[in-house]
């Protein structure tokens, strides 16, 4: 994340947390941390609960017809995970446009009190028959301006890589 520094761990835990849990054997690997693809999964669940919390979610897909595809990623790694170490997942809206949305998630060890990574996405909104990109619904998008709000309101500035962004 190179736009801006980093966050401190107390800058995060202010913010809510979606998801929190320890870091059990198996998602450990050789050397002796959890491995990236759990990391990059918190992430991944991180914004797909934010996402439930707007309207996207099973009810989004199966009555709407509408759901959303990752278009970009990008994750950064900034202290280690381990065995039964507690973390917390917060992630954030930080912009939309008409299609898509920019978040960031934000993974904290609990036990070390340390930002562990950060997963930057943009999602676009689709239809699931043509699978093409679509206008996100008023209300969806009213609740993710509401999100937007929030985000604007933290008094410190948000790590974006600088490689993505939404399209407007």
């Amino acid at each position: 994340m190179r736009n801006s520094p980093k966050p401190s761990f107390d800058d995060v835990r202010a913010l809510c947390a979606i998801a929190e849990g320890h870091v059990a054997p198996d998602l450990t690997d050789g050397n002796g941390h959890m491995n990236v693809r759990h990391i990059y999964a918190l992430g991944v669940t991180g914004a797909d609960l934010l996402s439930e919390q707007v309207g996207i979610d099973d009810e989004y897909r199966s009555s709407r017809r509408m759901g959303t595809f990752a278009a970009e990623h990008h994750i950064g790694f900034f202290a280690e995970l381990h065995e039964r170490d507690l973390f917390s997942v917060h992630p954030v809206w930080i912009d939309r446009s008409e299609r898509a949305a920019h978040v960031l998630v934000f993974v904290l060890n609990q036990t070390t009190r340390a930002l562990s990574s950060i997963l930057e996405l943009v999602v676009v909104n689709v239809d699931l028959e043509s699978r093409s990109a679509v206008a996100l619904p008023p209300d969806v998008a009213a609740q993710i301006d509401r999100g937007i709000a929030v985000s604007r309101s933290i008094s410190w500035p948000l790590p974006t890589s600088g490689a993505m962004s939404v399209r407007r």
